[in-house]
């Protein structure tokens, strides 16, 4: 790790700061090949700061109100889990703990969005369309798609 200009490592389990070097050590991999979006590194980098929040702390610390999006989606990477759950501090309300793992994630191939995938088969459409000059209500089943997009 590098404070300022001087590299710093720890040869113990827990970082002065209480973050486990593992932590660290993974953080700076995810970052550095770039292995997370930039919303999916910086809610991570808050969990990294402040390991055991619920989704709506989160969400209010960042001022990002789909923080509970990334979180699952995180979740299915393998770079976070459900610790636990506590009261929130925010809602009042019983909700589930996120914390790290310690893993890179699990599945870094770009899988097309839904959105994208949708524009995806209606651009196929239009090109089957072109190709073998179909009928009006091929076009208006072409049209159906691009609306859905």
């Amino acid at each position: 790790m590098q404070i300022g200009k001087i590299n710093v490592s720890y040869s113990n389990d827990k970082h002065p700061s209480g973050v486990r070097q593992t932590s660290i050590d993974c953080y700076n991999q995810i970052k550095a090949e770039g292995l997370l979006s930039k919303t999916r590194l910086e809610i991570y980098k808050e969990l990294l700061n402040e390991s055991c929040v619920t989704a709506k702390e989160l969400e209010v610390k960042m001022n990002y109100t789909y923080a509970h999006q990334r979180l699952s989606e995180m979740r299915e990477l393998g770079v976070i889990y459900e610790k636990g759950s506590r009261v929130c501090r925010i809602t009042g309300r019983q909700s589930i703990v996120w914390d790290l793992t310690d893993s890179l994630p699990k599945d870094v191939s770009n899988k097309p969005s839904r959105k994208q995938q949708r524009t995806n088969q209606a651009l196929e459409a239009l090109r089957d369309l072109y190709k073998n000059k179909e009928s009006r209500e091929k076009w208006l089943e072409v049209a159906d798609l691009i609306k859905k997009i």
